[in-house]
């Protein structure tokens, strides 16, 4: 019974089993696993082949055989696909379907096309503006960097001025330091002749006075004297009168 009526297979033991094994079991006593090692390999199809099998397979030529039938039956079967498909196709054409069906498509895709050829126009018509409006952004910028420039330009010429009026200030603070100090120096010295000045007006004063008092006092002894001389002339006059 299982080497002709079992056409079962195993699921719980081989369960990534593939669609090709799947059509290989619909062929019944025509399956290349059948023709080749038995209905049993269905139920133990994870037990190896046995020795005996695989010489038996080998020798006998049969493995040969059925690749071959196989691979005839699955030439035959895509000739007659083809074939069907070629009917289908020939009726199609005479019925029109298919010009119909790619006129529609190619309406279809022209109509696209105009669209997007439209959308196209006018994204090309909003880059242009676009283009157009950053040209005169970037003119400004260039006008604004120029009159930048010029600031900077005259702010280097107003530092410069600046440093060089900051070099005479220098300069002139120096010799007005020196100024300073010879002013404090005459000024020292002026007071140093000053108080001398000072000192010899003093003396002087004081020598005036001494003289003063000098010439008082010679003018006293000057009178005194001449009153004695007064006085001794009378004396001798008096001393003389007798004598004659």
């Amino acid at each position: 019974m299982l080497s002709k009526n079992v056409h079962t297979l195993d699921l719980s033991a081989w369960p990534d089993v593939t669609a090709s094994v799947f059509v290989d079991l619909f062929g019944g006593d025509h399956s290349i696993v059948s023709k080749v090692f038995g209905n049993t390999r269905r139920l133990q199809h994870h037990k190896p082949v046995t020795k005996a099998q695989a010489a038996a397979a080998l020798t006998s030529g049969r493995m040969e055989e059925v690749v071959r039938d196989e691979l005839n039956r699955l030439e035959a079967e895509n000739q007659s696909r083809l074939s069907a498909m070629g009917e289908m196709m020939e009726e199609l054409i005479n019925r029109g379907d298919i010009k119909q069906y790619w006129e529609v498509k190619i309406k279809k895709e022209q109509d696209r096309g105009f669209e997007v050829e439209k959308h196209l126009q006018d994204v090309l018509h909003e880059l242009a503006n676009e283009r157009t409006d950053q040209e005169k952004e970037i003119a400004d910028l260039l006008k604004e960097k120029s009159a930048l420039e010029r600031q900077n330009q005259e702010l280097v010429c107003l530092r410069s001025e600046v440093d060089g009026m900051y070099d005479r200030l220098a300069t002139e603070s120096l010799e007005v330091m020196a100024d300073e100090e010879n002013l404090e120096k005459l000024s020292s010295d002026m007071s140093s002749k000053h108080q001398a000045v000072t000192e010899a007006k003093s003396y002087l004063e004081a020598e005036k006075e001494a003289l003063t008092m000098l010439r008082s006092w010679v003018e006293q002894e000057a009178a005194r004297v001449h009153e004695r001389a007064e006085v001794l002339e009378r004396a001798v006059r008096r001393w003389r009168v007798p004598a004659d």
